[in-house]
C-alpha cells in the first residue's frame, strides 16, 4: 500500500475519532507534504471533516447542557 494512502487513512480516522487532533494532523500534512497532489487533496478533506465533526459535537454538547440544566431547574 502506498504511504500516501496510509497517511490519508490515518488522518480520516483521527478526524472522525478526535476532530481537533485530526484538524492539526491535516494541517501538518497540508504544509509538510504539500508537494504531493494526492496528499494535499486529502489533507483538505481531513481538515473539513474535522471541522464539521467539531461543530457537530459542540452543538450536541450545547443542546445536552441546555436540556440538563433546564430539567434540573424545573424540579
Amino acid at each position: 500500500m502506498d504511504s500516501g494512502k496510509i497517511l490519508a487513512i490515518i488522518g480520516y480516522l483521527l478526524a472522525i475519532c478526535f476532530p481537533l487532533i485530526g484538524i492539526i494532523y491535516g494541517l501538518i500534512l497540508y504544509f509538510a507534504k504539500g508537494d504531493d497532489a494526492y496528499i494535499k487533496k486529502h489533507a483538505k478533506y481531513i481538515i473539513i471533516v474535522g471541522l464539521v465533526l467539531l461543530c457537530i459535537s459542540f452543538v450536541l454538547m450545547m443542546v445536552y447542557n441546555i436540556s440538563v440544566f433546564t430539567f434540573y431547574q424545573l424540579k
